[in-house]
């Protein structure tokens, strides 16, 4: 069996290798490569969740206002973009840090059949925007059964 002292290094390369990890991940959860943009991209953090005859997005996008932001239907998904730009300081001033995600985003949400399109509302309060989708009901979903020869 091997002594303690052997194994340290292999557990100090699995400590590193573990915080390279959630380093990596923390940097692809706040970026969305599907938008167009690359790494000029993030994803604004999204709660979801359905009330009485109605479904809710709850999106962060601290810093905006609400002209710049683009909420439209595309088909059957409903889109929000726009862009944070990152504030111009005082001359002479340098950035330590910036952990903001700056640039544009896109989020898509594909919208159930039973989302009634016309009656969609969005505000825009502390820099959370809530976007109410009321239904029109439920809809059991169709089966359909394919003979197979």
């Amino acid at each position: 069996m091997a002594k303690r002292s052997d194994r340290e290094p292999y557990l100090e390369l699995r400590s590193v290798q573990k915080r390279l990890n959630q380093l990596f991940e923390g940097a692809l959860a706040r970026s969305d490569f599907e938008a167009r943009g690359g790494f000029d991209s993030w994803a604004p953090v999204c709660d979801a969740y359905e009330s009485s005859g109605a479904l809710v997005l709850c999106l962060e996008l601290p810093g905006l206002e609400p002209g710049d932001i683009d909420l439209n239907l595309e088909r059957d998904e409903l889109v929000v973009r726009g862009q944070r730009r990152i504030e111009g300081g005082q001359p002479g001033e340098r950035h330590h840090r910036v952990e903001r995600s700056f640039g544009k985003f896109q989020r898509r949400f594909r919208l159930p059949s039973t989302v009634d399109r016309g009656a969609i509302r969005a505000s825009y309060r502390h820099g959370v925007l809530r976007v109410e989708l009321p239904t029109r009901g439920r809809r059991e979903p169709e089966r359909l059964t394919v003979a197979v020869d």
